[in-house]
C-alpha cells in the first residue's frame, strides 16, 4: 500500500534482505537500518545541499528530519535492527593511493617536483575491514512502500563502493508476524540506551540513533547482541514493542 495525499500506510514488521555481488566493506561492526534510511531520506529530499552542509550542519539537519523517517519510534529510538550477515568470517583488505608522474606534462610546468608526502598528491595506504557476505538482513517496524522507494536509489552498502565494494544485486522486503527489530529471543537487535534497559549483559558507550558518527548522540547502550530485558517489559518484550509508540 503506497502513500497517498495525506493517507500513510501502516507501520509494520518488516524483514529487508540485500543481496550482494562484491565483498562489503566496514569501519564499524554494524550498519544501522535507521541511520541508512536517514542518509537516503536527507539525500531525496534535500539534494541541493547533501554535500554542501559543514558536518555540524549535516547533524542538526538530520535531527529535523527524524519525524519524518518511514520507521516506527519507540522512545528516543527507532524499530530498526542493525546489519546481520550470512558468513561470520572478516578479514583486512589495503586500498592504495599512488601518484604516477610520468602522466603530467613536467616539461610544461613551473614545479618540477611533486611532493608525495603531503597535500593533494600525497600516496596512502588505508586498511578496511572486509566481509564476504552475499546476503545482509536488517529487521524494522515501518511503511513498506516508503522504504522501498528509498532502497531503489541505493547502489552499494558500506564503504568504498567506488572502489567496487558492497554492490548490491537486488533486495527484497518481506512482511513478518512479529517485530524483531529491536530485541529478538531476549536478545538486543540494535543500540538500546541504559536508560530504556532494565537488565543487560553488556553496556558500551556508542551511539543509540542517526547520525551514529555524532559525538551528542554517544551514550552508555546495551549493544546488539546483548542479553537484554527492556523497563517493564518483564516476559513480554515482543508484545510491547509491537504496541509501543502507534503507528
Amino acid at each position: 500500500m503506497r502513500s497517498l495525499g495525506n493517507l500513510k500506510e501502516p507501520f509494520k514488521p518488516l524483514k529487508i534482505t540485500f543481496y550482494l555481488s562484491t565483498p562489503l566493506a566496514l569501519t564499524y561492526p554494524w550498519i544501522f537500518f535507521d541511520g541508512l534510511i536517514a542518509h537516503l531520506y536527507w539525500r531525496k529530499h534535500s539534494p541541493e545541499l547533501y554535500r554542501a552542509l559543514p558536518s555540524k550542519v549535516v547533524a542538526k539537519k538530520i535531527g529535523d528530519i527524524i519525524p519524518d523517517l518511514p520507521l516506527k519510534r519507540f522512545g528516543p529510538i527507532f524499530h530498526a535492527s542493525v546489519s546481520f550477515f550470512d558468513v561470520e568470517g572478516k578479514y583486512v583488505t589495503f586500498i592504495y593511493k599512488k601518484f604516477f608522474g610520468r602522466k603530467l606534462p613536467l616539461e610544461k610546468m613551473r614545479r618540477r617536483k611533486i611532493d608525495k608526502a603531503r597535500g593533494f598528491f600525497r600516496e596512502w595506504r588505508i586498511s578496511l575491514v572486509t566481509v564476504p557476505a552475499r546476503k545482509v538482513v536488517f529487521y524494522c517496524n515501518g511503511r513498506a512502500g516508503e522504504i522501498e522507494e528509498l532502497l531503489r536509489g541505493l547502489p552499494t552498502l558500506g564503504k568504498k563502493g567506488a572502489a567496487g565494494f558492497g554492490f548490491i544485486k537486488k533486495f527484497s522486503i518481506e512482511e513478518l508476524g512479529e517485530d524483531c527489530s529491536i530485541v529478538k529471543d531476549g536478545v538486543a537487535m540494535r543500540s538500546i540506551p541504559l536508560s530504556m534497559v532494565e537488565w543487560s549483559s553488556e553496556v558500551v558507550a556508542m551511539a543509540y540513533k542517526p547520525p551514529y558518527w555524532a559525538k551528542e548522540n554517544v551514550t552508555l547502550c546495551a549493544p546488539p547482541g546483548a542479553h537484554v530485558r527492556l523497563k517493564g517489559s518483564g516476559k513480554a518484550d515482543e508484545k510491547i514493542l509491537q504496541t509501543v509508540g502507534g503507528n
